[in-house]
Formats: structure tokens, C-alpha cells, sequence
């Protein structure tokens, strides 16, 4: 407390000492058809040895406090550069870490795009296969059915023949025996007689 008070002394001394300064050269005496005016050398060469007196104190307390605020503007912006430089890192690394995502992602869409497409034409591909594969098989089991066919008409034509035939031969038969026998019967109608 008694370091303060010589303190706010000085500043009171310094600050009486210029209001008496401004009061002496208020007061001096104008020279006519003039801006100057004349004042006592010795009053402004005490005042001005009572000013140096009291400002070195002052002085050196602000130069203090101006070499305090400079250590401090400087940790500060130290301190400041740090967490930018930090900040950029880090917002880099997620940047970073954000692409390398977004082209994984990517990259994956493009695999799995790439798979249905690939997918979509495998099956497409064995529609085709089977369609074709159907339909020959199709047209192989009609041409085994028309050959079948004709063999079969063929072998029943030939069945029928043969049936026609023997009818046909039994037929004789039938009339040949039914004349052998009207014959035999004739034959024996005339021996009878």
C-alpha cells in the first residue's frame, strides 16, 4: 500500500505541474501584433526539473507494464498459433479420415452396382441357355414323336394289311371249305341218288 500512494503522488505532481504550466503560458504577457507572448524562464525550467523528477518512476512503471503487456501479447499469440496449428491437424486428420470414407462408401457402391449389373446378366445369360435349351429340346422330342408316329402308322398299316390279309384268307378259307363241303354234300347228294 505505501508503493501505491507515492504512485498516484507522482501522477498528482505531474498532472499539478502541467495545469501550472498551462497557467503560466495563460498568463503570460502578449507581445502586440504577435501569437507569442513572454513568459519567465526560470518558472518553466523548475517546473519542467520538478516533471523529470517526478515521470523516470512513471516512466519506468509504464515501460514495465509495456514490456509485461508485450511477454503477454506474445504467450498469447504463441499460445493462439499452437491451437490453430492444432486445430488444422485436426480438421485435416478428420477431413482425411471423412474422405477416406465417403471413398470407401464410394467404392463399395461401385463393387455392389457392378455386382447386380454382373448378377443381371449371369441370370439373363441362363434364361437364354434355357430358353434355347427348352426349346431344342422341344423340337428334338417333336421329331422323336413324328418319327414315332410314322413308325407307328407304318407298323399299324401293316397290322391292318395283316388283318385284312387273314380276314381276307380266312375268308377264302370260309367259302373254300363252305364249297369243299357243298361240294361233298352235292357229292354225296349224287351218290345217294
Amino acid at each position: 500500500m505505501t508503493t501505491k500512494q507515492p504512485k498516484l503522488r507522482n501522477r498528482m505532481e505531474v498532472f499539478e505541474i502541467l495545469d501550472r504550466l498551462e497557467a503560466i503560458a495563460g498568463g503570460a504577457t502578449k507581445l502586440p501584433l504577435t501569437q507569442r507572448a513572454v513568459i519567465n524562464p526560470r518558472d518553466i525550467q523548475e517546473l519542467v526539473s520538478q516533471l523529470r523528477h517526478s515521470l523516470p518512476q512513471d516512466i519506468a512503471e509504464a515501460q514495465q507494464i509495456i514490456r509485461y503487456r508485450d511477454t503477454i501479447v506474445k504467450q498469447s499469440q504463441d499460445e493462439a498459433t499452437g491451437v490453430r496449428k492444432a486445430a488444422e491437424r485436426e480438421s485435416m486428420e478428420k477431413v482425411s479420415d471423412t474422405q477416406v470414407v465417403k471413398d470407401a462408401k464410394t467404392r463399395a457402391e461401385e463393387i455392389r452396382a457392378q455386382a447386380k449389373k454382373d448378377a443381371a446378366d449371369l441370370i439373363a445369360q441362363a434364361e437364354v441357355q434355357a430358353t434355347t435349351r427348352i426349346k431344342g429340346a422341344d423340337e428334338y422330342a417333336v421329331d422323336v414323336l413324328r418319327k414315332l408316329e410314322e413308325e407307328l402308322n407304318t407298323l399299324l398299316l401293316t397290322a391292318r394289311r395283316g388283318l385284312e390279309a387273314l380276314e381276307a384268307g380266312r375268308e377264302l378259307q370260309e367259302e373254300q371249305a363252305e364249297q369243299e363241303e357243298e361240294e361233298e354234300q352235292s357229292s354225296k347228294g349224287k351218290k345217294k341218288r
